[in-house]
């Protein structure tokens, strides 16, 4: 774990995960980090893009990928993102463009950086954009491109306005934004093969098939996994490097949880509360989310884990369709707007995870989140009667970041539920 130290000595900024396959899935994680420099070494070039591009297309190519927006989160979780914002403010991003990104454009404009980021950042040869999922993603790569010169791609992703039917002539559309996408690619040195293509389509198949029945023993009560372990399992699909994403951890993670459940196994001695995690989890405390544990209550659930893609249904994935399958998973996903498919999968994610209460924190300088978070208030409240505390919480910008007020608020709502409970209600 010394990789995520901030100095001889220091104190994780994170906890230790709790189950031995997460700490072995972060492990890779930061691992992966390194081999984009390696990758370039050998003559690759490095393609500057965000982490919810379209892992398929990226594999298949042996794309070595800088995630952009993975940078700016470590940025924010090593206790750097004062340094990295200011630095991207300097460049002349507002204090009003998500924190994510600011950190993000401060790593990659950064004369000099930190030790983890020398080790994580190349400097890249080419750069794809998107609109997926924000305005902020949209604009916020531009900054690289101007820095490094680059050649870029746009993928345009159009916004879902029709829910899981999404109609045909749109998924041609972004169909052929993928095809763009990968003739980019071989236009400047990257190979191209749809039976390869083909494979990592079959791969993800199966992978959301295995997710699936992660997710039923996440469900379990007591709650068998701890909220930060399950956001860094959360984040593994789309975070490890190809090497280490293999079925077989993912396996191991489903078995792991399936033995603490078949044993009765909870992450406290006795849970009294379930709660949902509504908006951006607290990057620059990550602490925070195991927090409410000394109340007796557990994070279960949290939005973040539709970012990955991996709620999907499996039918979504045809092999021998794999641009079309790919279109089609992206746009029907919750992390695409219009914002009814993220409230239906948060109404749903209420009632199947028995949620008692919902944390909703607002970061002032997201653009999607934030507008969204009172009608999934009043939408979970009217078909479940569960209630939802919403607060404002940057959770990136450390600057903007008020621990004792945000503790004294969870602080407040655990002992409201609890009375709650206690009175039948």
């Amino acid at each position: 774990m010394s990789e995520l130290e901030t100095g001889p000595g220091a104190e994780l900024p994170v906890p230790l995960p709790d189950l031995p396959v997460v700490e072995e899935m972060q492990l890779g994680i930061v691992t992966r980090f390194a081999d984009v420099k390696l990758q370039k070494a050998q003559g690759k070039p490095a393609v500057y893009c965000s982490v919810l591009m379209p892992k398929e297309i990226l594999l298949a190519m042996d794309v070595a990928t800088v995630y952009s927006d993975m940078l700016g989160a470590y940025a924010s979780i090593m206790g750097m993102s004062e340094k990295y914002c200011q630095a991207a403010e300097e460049a002349g991003l507002s204090r009003d463009v998500c924190a994510v990104h600011r950190c993000t454009v401060g790593v990659a404009n950064a004369a000099q950086r930190d030790d983890f980021f020398e080790m994580a950042f190349a400097v890249p040869d080419l750069v794809i954009g998107s609109n997926y999922p924000c305005m902020s993603e949209s604009k916020s790569f531009l900054q690289v491109v101007d820095r490094y010169k680059t050649p870029y791609y746009f993928l345009d992703a159009p916004i879902n306005q029709w829910g899981q039917d999404v109609p045909q002539h749109v998924i041609d559309y972004y169909v052929l934004q993928l095809q763009g996408m990968i003739d980019f690619l071989v236009a400047h040195g990257h190979t191209f093969d749809l039976d390869r293509l083909k494979e990592e389509v079959a791969f993800t198949k199966r992978l959301n098939t295995l997710l699936q029945e992660v997710d039923l023993y996440k469900r379990a009560v007591p709650t068998p996994l701890r909220a930060y372990d399950n956001v860094i399992a959360t984040t593994a699909p789309i975070a490890l490097s190809k090497e280490a994403r293999t079925l077989a951890i993912f396996e191991r993670y489903r078995d792991e949880l399936k033995a603490r459940v078949a044993r009765g196994f909870g992450v406290v001695p006795e849970e009294k509360l379930r709660l949902m995690w509504v908006g951006m989890p607290p990057l620059c405390d990550f602490k925070l989310l195991n927090y409410p544990e000394a109340h007796g209550a557990v994070v279960a659930k949290s939005m973040l884990e539709f970012l990955t893609g991996f709620t999907l249904d499996p039918a979504l994935m045809d092999p021998d369709k794999p641009l079309e399958s790919i279109a089609r998973a992206q746009l029907v996903s919750p992390a695409n707007p219009l914002y009814k498919s993220v409230i239906d999968y948060l109404v749903n994610a209420t009632r199947d995870y028995r949620i008692d209460g919902v944390i909703s924190v607002v970061k002032r300088s997201c653009g999607f989140l934030p507008g969204m978070q009172r009608l999934t208030k009043e939408a979970i409240l009217e078909a479940t009667g569960v209630p939802s505390l919403v607060f404002d919480m940057d959770g990136v910008d450390v600057r903007e970041y008020d621990p004792a007020a945000t503790k004294a608020n969870l602080d407040a709502f655990i002992e409201t539920l609890l009375a709650r409970k206690k009175r039948g209600a």
